[in-house]
């Protein structure tokens, strides 16, 4: 019997060093390609939801099918988790939001827009580094990069930011540190 998408991202949240602080400043390039096309996904289903509960990290499946709800035996543990592991509330919320998507997709007979999977991108920036938490002046900072969140429209673009496999992300951040070893 296969693994259900769900019981994958729980595994998968259990297995990120969250409060990892070398990390933070560790795949500046690739983490912060990662939220942008985190972004671009997320206001793709803005759109489809003609506007966001809240931005930029939102309950898409709650918004698309309130009626599905997580097991509570599953939401118990991922509660239990989050408060022993994740720092931030912003965080807490996308690993909710995140699990949450994976039932709605575990759900049987759930029709969803062909859109993008909106949270692998947040899960490979949260991999890639732990957690990384919107500053007071509305911007993403990872190490020597930030990016900035803008008003959901202004995220819209068919084109992806960056492909998500491992290969394209560690070449990204080659790229990136060379480029600042060249400067010294």
């Amino acid at each position: 019997m296969s693994k259900s998408l769900t019981d994958a991202l729980m595994e998968r949240l259990s297995g990120i060093k969250w409060t990892n602080l070398e990390g933070r400043n560790a795949h500046v390039a690739s983490r912060s390609r990662l939220m942008v096309e985190y972004l671009r996904r997320a206001s793709l289903w803005a759109e489809v939801l003609g506007g966001p509960p809240k931005w930029p990290i939102f309950d898409i499946a709650g918004a698309l099918a309130p009626e599905v709800r997580v097991d509570p035996e599953l939401d118990e543990r991922l509660e239990e988790f989050l408060m022993a592991h994740v720092g931030g509330i912003e965080t807490e919320n996308a690993c909710r939001a995140a699990i949450r998507w994976a039932t709605l997709r575990d759900t049987p007979g759930v029709q969803l827009p062909d859109l993008p999977d909106p949270f692998e991108p947040l899960l490979l920036v949260y991999e890639r580094g732990g957690e990384v938490i919107a500053d007071e002046s509305r911007a993403f900072n990872f190490g020597g990069r930030s990016v900035r969140i803008k008003p959901w429209r202004e995220h819209l673009s068919a084109e992806p930011a960056t492909a998500l496999d491992t290969a394209t992300l560690d070449a990204l951040d080659r790229e990136y540190e060379q480029a600042h070893v060249d400067r010294w």
